[in-house]
């Protein structure tokens, strides 16, 4: 989905809702962006599984991130803003087959539907604009306050409008 649509909130929720329920042992984030910085990203997963990464080069630190990864712990790692096809063997990350066998699962978020596809993404889902109800429900819900005077609310509508359902620039008025 496009910028603002509420991909990263979205994924922040599904990751604190698996670790309530239980789905998983751990649940590991980082954020990829559009200049992909591996040791970063590498840096930012393994400090969410209490990982050391001391070695020196970026196939050192792959291939210990992978180990503690596949060691039986079940692990989301959620991989956010993704803007191109990442070799995810070149972060640490293990392959399908070997992601299934430890029941780990990645989830990622990108605003380039093509993505999912060349990461051959097992399910896709589209997040789409509010409609105009929903953007105006949220609104009013942000405001925390209700809109009695007609000419109030009608400015308030047009501001919730100029949004474009976006819930992002809802939230930040």
């Amino acid at each position: 989905g496009m910028g603002g649509v509420g991909k990263t909130t979205m994924v922040k929720h599904v990751g604190v809702q698996a670790c309530k329920d239980k789905l998983f042992d751990h649940v590991i984030m980082a954020v990829i962006s559009q200049n992909p910085n591996l040791v970063k990203i590498q840096q930012q997963l393994a400090e969410m599984l209490a990982l050391n990464l001391n070695e020196q080069t970026e196939i050192a630190r792959a291939a210990r991130l992978k180990e503690r990864i596949m060691r039986g712990k079940k692990i989301l790692i959620i991989l956010d803003d993704i803007w191109r096809t990442i070799d995810l063997s070149r972060i640490g990350i293990p392959d399908h087959c070997e992601l299934q066998n430890c029941n780990s699962k990645v989830l990622l978020t990108t605003r380039i539907w093509n993505v999912c596809h060349a990461m051959k993404s097992q399910e896709k889902i589209h997040l789409d604009i509010l409609s105009e109800e929903d953007s105006w429900a949220l609104f009013v819900k942000k405001a925390n306050r209700s809109f009695e005077s007609t000419n109030l609310c009608d400015i308030a509508r047009k501001v919730a409008r100029e949004c474009g359902g976006l819930p992002l620039a809802l939230k930040k008025l």
